[in-house]
C-alpha cells in the first residue's frame, strides 16, 4: 500500500525511469566502488537499491512534510546508499563462479545444453550402483588403512571394469601414479583391459572420408579394414600410401569428445563427494587427481598434438642411439585421424622378443635411459609415458618409442636447476644442491642453511644411488617442508622417470636407473651438461657485465670517500613493500576522513532538525545529507577494495 501510494502520488513518470535508474546506477556502481562488479550484479545491486529508495520516499512522505519535492532526492539518495552494500554483497558471494558466457551457450543450444546437463546422471548412477554391488560404499573403506588394502585395490579395479567407457582409461592413467598411490592399487590398476567393441566398417570410412576432404581410396592405396587393435578413444588400421610405403592409421572414435566430457564430469562429481566424506580420499589428494587425470584425457583427444610431438621428436632421435620415433605424415594427420610409419616390433615386456634381439639387454636398457636423458637435459621436451606397451624392440634391437599423445616440456630455467641437481649428486655436494633449488624456484628469501642442511641429510640417506626418481622425490619433498612449490614440469618428470624405471626394469631385471644416470651425467652427458669446471666458467660468463664495471664502481666510491662526499641512504620501505604500506596509509585516512564527514553531517541533520528557521533548516539538511552521502561513498568504496583485495589474497593462496 506505500509504494502504491507513493506511485499515485508520484505519477507514473517515476516509474518509467526505472530503466534508466538501473542503467545509470548500474554503471556508476563499479566505478564508485573502484572494482569490477560485473553488469549482472550491478543491474540487480540498482533495482534493490530502486526499491529501498521507493520505500524510504513513501516513509517520508507518509510523515508529512511539507515539500513534496524533497521525496524524488530523498529516493535517490536512499537508494544509491542501498545499492552500493547490495553490490558489494553480490561481488563477495558470486566471485569466482563462471560468467555468463554457459548460460549464453546454453541459450543459443538449448536442446544440446539441456542433454549436457542431464547426461551424466545416468552415468553417475550406473557408477554408484557397481560400487554398491562391490560392498566399495561401506564405511571401512573410507579410513586411511584401507588404501594400502588389497581388497580395496581389487574392488576399485572391479567397479571400473563395470562401468567402463572413460573409467578404464582413468584407471590405467591412475596406475601409473606410484608417486602419489599406495603399490597394492596401482599394481591393481594395470590390470585394467578396456574390452571397447571395434567400430563398424562404415564408421570408420565416414570418419576417414571427413578428416580427409576425399574419399579413402584416393588417399591409401589400400586401407586395411580389419583394426590392429582398438582402445576407447581409437582404434588403428594398417595402410599403403600411393607410393606403397606401409603406415599404421590411427583413427578416433565418433563422439568420444562428449563422452569424454560426461565421464569427465562424473569424475569430478564423485571426487569431490569422495573427498567431503573419505578421510582415505583426501588423504591421496583425490580432486587433484580426478584433475589431472581428465586433463590427461582431453590432452590425449587432439591428435594433432601427437603429430606435432611425434616430427619433434623424430628430429632429435638419433637413429645410432638405438632409439627411434616413427615417421609422421602430417599432410594426411588432422586431429582426429593420426598416420604414421608401421613398426615391425614386439613389446619390451615379451621377453622372447627382447632375447631374440642382437643387442644384449644391458644395452638395450642404457640405450633407452641415454635416449631419455638426452630428451630431458638437452632438448627439454620427451616421452612422458614410457611404459613397456609404448616401447616397441624390432627384430634389429632398434628401440620404437609409440603413442605420443602425453609430452612433457621443461623450460630453460627447470633444465639449468636439473643439470645443477645432477651434478650436486654426483658431487655429493649440498651447497650445489641448494644454489640448484634456489635457482628453480627463483627465490631469494630462502634460509639457504637450513635448505643445505636438509639436503645434506637427503645425500645421507640416498647414499651412492645417484640422481634418479627416488631421489628428485626426494629433493621435493624437502621443497615441500621449505614451502617451496616445484614447477609442475617437476611433478610430471618425476611420474615419467618412475615409468622409465619400470620399463627399464622389464627389460633388464638388474638394471639401476639411478647409478646407470650418475655415469651417464658425469660422463657422456658432460657435454650435454657441461663439467663442473664448465659450468663454472658459465656462471663467470653470466657475471662479466658486472665485473667488467666493477673497477669503474670502485674508483668512483673511493674518490667519493677521499673527498668526503660519499652518502648512504636507506629506504625502510622500498618496492613492493612501499606500495603495501602507502595503500594501507590511503585507506586508512580515507577510512578518517569518511568517518569524519560522515560524523559532521550527521551534526548537520541534527542541527537542521533542531533549527527554527525553514530557510535555515532546509539548507542544514541539504548540507547534511549530500556531506553523508559522499562521506557513506568513500567509506563503502574503501569497504569493497579492502574485502575484494582480500578474497583475491584468498583465492591465490588456496590456488597456492
Amino acid at each position: 500500500m506505500v509504494i502504491a501510494s507513493i506511485t499515485l502520488r508520484l505519477g507514473l513518470g517515476y516509474l518509467l525511469v526505472l530503466p534508466f535508474w538501473i542503467a545509470a546506477i548500474g554503471v556508476l556502481i563499479g566505478r564508485v566502488l573502484g572494482v569490477r562488479i560485473g553488469r549482472w550484479r550491478s543491474s540487480l545491486a540498482a533495482a534493490v537499491g530502486w526499491l529501498v529508495g521507493l520505500i524510504a520516499a513513501a516513509l517520508a512522505l507518509g510523515t508529512g512534510h511539507p515539500h513534496p519535492l524533497l521525496i524524488v532526492p530523498l529516493s535517490i539518495f536512499f537508494g544509491v546508499l542501498a545499492a552500493l552494500p547490495v553490490a558489494i554483497a553480490l561481488d563477495l558471494v558470486t566471485r569466482g563462479r563462471p560468467g555468463p558466457h554457459p548460460y549464453r551457450r546454453a541459450l543459443r543450444h538449448p536442446v544440446r545444453a539441456v542433454k549436457s546437463v542431464f547426461a551424466p546422471v545416468a552415468r553417475f548412477r550406473e557408477l554408484v550402483g557397481n560400487a554398491r554391488r562391490e560392498n566399495l560404499l561401506h564405511v571401512r573403506y573410507r579410513h586411511p588403512a584401507a588404501l594400502a588394502s588389497p581388497d580395496l585395490a581389487r574392488r576399485v579395479r572391479r567397479v571400473l571394469e563395470r562401468s567402463g567407457g572413460m573409467f578404464v582409461k582413468f584407471g590405467q592413467i591412475a596406475a601409473t601414479r606410484t608417486d602419489l598411490l599406495p603399490e597394492t592399487l596401482t599394481s591393481e590398476l594395470e590390470q585394467l583391459q578396456a574390452n571397447v567393441a571395434r567400430l563398424p566398417r562404415e564408421e570408420v570410412v565416414e570418419v576417414l572420408d571427413s578428416e580427409l576432404g576425399e574419399p579413402v581410396q584416393q588417399a591409401f592405396a589400400t586401407f586395411n579394414e580389419e583394426p590392429l587393435a582398438a582402445a576407447s578413444i581409437g582404434q588403428t588400421h594398417r595402410a599403403t600410401l600411393l607410393d606403397g610405403h606401409p603406415v599404421v592409421v590411427k583413427v578416433q572414435r565418433p563422439g568420444i569428445d562428449e563422452i569424454v566430457r560426461r565421464d569427465s564430469a562424473v569424475l569430478s562429481i564423485i571426487a569431490r563427494q569422495l573427498n567431503r566424506r573419505s578421510e582415505a580420499a583426501r588423504r591421496i589428494g583425490i580432486r587433484d587427481l580426478a584433475d589431472e587425470l581428465i586433463a590427461s584425457i582431453a590432452s590425449e583427444l587432439d591428435y594433432g598434438r601427437e603429430a606435432a610431438a611425434g616430427l619433434r621428436l623424430a628430429d632429435t632421435q638419433n637413429a645410432d642411439g638405438g632409439v627411434r620415433v616413427p615417421l609422421v605424415h602430417p599432410t594426411l594427420s588432422t586431429g582426429r585421424m593420426l598416420v604414421m610409419d608401421e613398426v615391425v616390433g614386439r613389446s619390451v615386456s615379451d621377453a622372447a622378443a627382447v632375447d631374440a634381439a642382437p643387442v644384449a639387454r644391458p644395452v638395450l636398457s642404457r640405450r633407452l635411459l641415454s635416449s631419455f636423458l638426452d630428451q630431458i637435459l638437452r632438448d627439454g621436451f620427451y616421452h612422458a609415458d614410457p611404459h613397456p606397451g609404448n616401447v616397441l624392440i624390432d627384430a634389429n634391437g632398434m628401440l620404437w618409442l609409440l603413442d605420443l599423445g602425453a609430452v612433457g616440456q621443461i623450460d630453460p630455467v627447470t633444465r639449468d636447476a636439473l643439470q645443477g641437481m645432477a651434478v650436486g649428486f654426483s658431487l655429493r655436494d649440498p651447497s650445489v644442491l641448494a644454489r640448484a633449488v634456489r635457482y628453480l624456484v627463483g627465490d631469494d628469501q630462502i634460509d639457504m642453511r637450513q635448505l643445505e642442511r636438509d639436503l645434506a641429510i637427503l645425500l645421507g640417506e640416498v647414499g651412492d644411488s645417484g640422481f634418479g626418481p627416488a631421489t628428485m622425490l626426494g629433493v621435493m619433498d624437502v621443497m615441500n617442508r621449505h614451502e617451496l612449490r616445484p614447477p609442475r614440469s617437476m611433478l610430471l618428470l618425476s611420474r615419467t622417470l618412475i615409468t622409465l624405471e619400470g620399463t627399464l626394469k622389464t627389460i633388464d631385471g638388474t638394471f639401476v636407473l639411478a647409478s646407470e644416470a650418475q655415469e651417464l651425467v658425469s660422463g657422456e652427458r658432460e657435454a650435454a651438461i657441461g663439467s663442473p669446471e664448465e659450468l663454472a666458467r658459465k656462471e663467470l660468463v653470466r657475471a662479466l657485465p658486472a665485473l667488467r664495471t666493477l673497477p669503474e664502481h670502485a674508483e668512483t666510491i673511493a674518490g667519493q670517500l677521499r673527498s668526503g662526499r660519499l652518502v648512504v641512504r636507506t629506504e625502510r620501505y622500498a618496492g613492493r613493500d612501499r606500495v603495501v604500506v602507502e595503500d594501507w596509509l590511503q585507506r586508512t585516512l580515507l577510512v578518517v576522513a569518511g568517518g569524519a564527514g560522515a560524523l559532521t553531517s550527521a551534526l548537520l541533520l541534527v542541527a537542521g532538525a533542531l533549527a527554527a528557521n525553514t530557510v535555515l533548516r532546509d539548507a542544514l539538511w541539504t548540507l547534511g545529507f549530500v556531506g553523508l552521502t559522499c562521506s557513506l561513498v568513500v567509506l563503502m568504496r574503501t569497504v569493497a577494495q579492502a574485502l575484494h583485495g582480500q578474497a583475491t589474497s584468498s583465492d591465490y593462496l588456496r590456488r597456492r
